[in-house]
């Protein structure tokens, strides 16, 4: 289905923007100057495989943890894992929530894709003004799958 490869995509170029790579160091952890990585970095680490073995699970791990913690980026990244069944079991009813609460952040990516749940019933009872409700708060952001989805 197009509008799930759309999430998927979305959910994968937000995580490209940003990531350091920092020394794995076998099992005994990460060497980092000294510093304190956020749980959400550590998640993308790993989602990406940026400088430690690629590990969806753990990636869930991370990013649960900071999500838990009301960081929206996080909580969008939950969303996207459970909408797309990485690292954990595929559960759209969860990743609607997840993406609900990066969206009342104000995350315009959460805002689009929570979007694409109510237009497409994923998580969620079909609702197309939801959908377009949530669209044109993306829009206004500047995000552009946002202001395409308002133009079809």
């Amino acid at each position: 289905m197009l509008t799930k490869r759309l999430m998927l995509l979305i959910g994968t170029c937000l995580l490209l923007n940003g990531c350091e790579t920092t020394k794995y160091v076998g099992n005994t952890g990460y060497a980092e100057a000294g510093q304190h990585e956020s749980a959400t970095k550590m998640g993308v680490r790993f989602l990406l495989g940026r400088g430690v073995p690629q590990n969806d699970a753990k990636a869930f791990g991370y990013f649960l943890t900071a999500a838990n913690e009301g960081d929206p980026f996080a909580e969008n990244e939950v969303a996207y894992l459970y909408a797309a069944g990485k690292g954990t079991s595929q559960d759209y009813a969860k990743a609607f929530e997840y993406y609900q609460k990066a969206a009342n952040h104000g995350l315009a990516s959460a805002q689009y894709s929570l979007g694409l749940m109510y237009a497409n019933g994923l998580g969620t009872t079909p609702d197309k003004m939801m959908a377009q409700q949530w669209f044109k708060k993306s829009a206004a952001h500047g995000f552009e799958p946002a202001k395409q989805a308002l133009s079809q």
